[in-house]
């Protein structure tokens, strides 16, 4: 009886202005990655467990202030390396688990929360409400304890979180996270997956590298096309880069914003394997220009491949000499020039028919 009164004066429910309907677009999926997301951030090492329909995920070095639940407060604003920087998300995760059905706790040193829904006389309206009484078993940290869970719902949480998957042979890793191909066009942040993508290969990209949006299932294409071009040159496999470069792989499409010397003289020298000696040009346009004064051995190199191989050093070097040649007809009109003040009337008309017929010859 005393325990029971002790623990009535102990206990505290804290309001929380968040309506049921909050993020009404959000379920079991976003609500988990939310939690994993803040595990993951913490301190401590990642630790989770399924069991008979339960899901535990542990930070044991953590504690989780009651400060923390006013909306925007968190721990990690300053944090490059952390993925969620907003201040909401294990708010929002006991909201929509809440309302979805689910029943959670969160063991909180020596504290037990659990999130209803209940009339606010305060707000007039049914608001999130944060039950706190005291727990009465050992706990080190923080853990979240989510129940109801079906076989289905399993899948769908390991599916959204590397961590809870088996490990993949092929990740190629660098200095901006990992390359994926067992995972084409998905990408990831910190382990968690935010979205399809049109890429042709998945990454995990660490987050100092890769802002999210506030929904954080989704990011901008430009920056995104940024890190995995940057990703393929880390992994300094430059013949390959090259001819994917080439391939015109979405990966490494924006190569042309950003290079590197090296990466210019690999696509430079795939070209030569398959073009030896040739002249790039863009266009079909450029290339019956060329071969009409004499430059046959020309071939049509588009996007971000183009700009590789004519900017390296090796291709300048190159063509330095082959753009001075001129064409019989241009060569006989600069000699005609200079030497007509020489000629007699004949003589001069012969040779301007002359360059008339030139106009059809090729350079060798």
């Amino acid at each position: 009886m005393l325990a029971a009164i002790a623990d009535r004066i102990r206990s505290k429910s804290y309001e929380l202005p968040l309506s049921r309907d909050y993020v009404r677009h959000w379920g079991l999926k976003e609500a988990i990655r939310e939690l994993v997301q803040n595990a993951l951030d913490s301190e401590s090492p990642f630790e989770y467990a399924f069991a008979d329909g339960q899901l535990f995920i542990t930070s044991r070095f953590a504690r989780l202030e009651a400060s923390t639940l006013v909306l925007g407060s968190t721990s990690k604003a300053d944090r490059a390396d952390a993925i969620g920087s907003f201040g909401e998300g294990y708010k929002i995760a006991l909201l929509v688990l809440t309302r979805n059905g689910y029943d959670v706790k969160v063991w909180n040193g020596n504290k037990q929360w659990v999130p209803e829904f209940r009339h606010s006389d305060q707000f007039d309206a049914e608001v999130l409400c944060i039950n706190e009484t005291p727990a009465h078993r050992q706990n080190q940290g923080v853990e979240f304890v989510v129940s109801g869970l079906t076989e289905e719902d399993e899948t769908e949480i390991r599916s959204m979180c590397l961590r809870m998957q088996p490990p993949m042979s092929d990740v190629i890793g660098t200095k901006y996270g990992h390359i994926l191909p067992s995972r084409p066009g998905k990408l990831y942040v910190g382990t968690l997956f935010v979205c399809d993508t049109d890429l042709t290969y998945g990454y995990d990209i660490l987050p100092e590298h890769l802002q999210l949006e506030r929904d954080r299932q989704t990011v901008s294409g430009w920056d995104l096309k940024q890190v995995s071009k940057n990703a393929w040159i880390d992994t300094g496999r430059l013949d390959e880069v090259a001819e994917k470069i080439e391939a015109g792989i979405p990966d490494v499409e924006y190569v042309e914003y950003g290079s590197t010397e090296l990466v210019r003289e690999a696509c430079y020298r795939l070209f030569q394997q398959k073009h030896p000696g040739a002249i790039a040009v863009q266009s079909q346009e450029e290339l019956n220009s060329l071969v009409k004064q004499g430059m046959t051995n020309t071939v049509v190199v588009r996007g971000a491949y183009y700009s590789q191989v004519a900017n390296s050093t090796s291709y300048k070097q190159q063509v330095s000499h082959v753009v001075a040649i001129q064409t019989p007809k241009a060569a006989l009109e600069e000699w005609y020039r200079d030497n007509k003040k020489y000629m007699s009337r004949l003589p001069a008309a012969s040779f301007k028919e002359l360059v008339k017929r030139a106009d059809g010859w090729r350079n060798k």
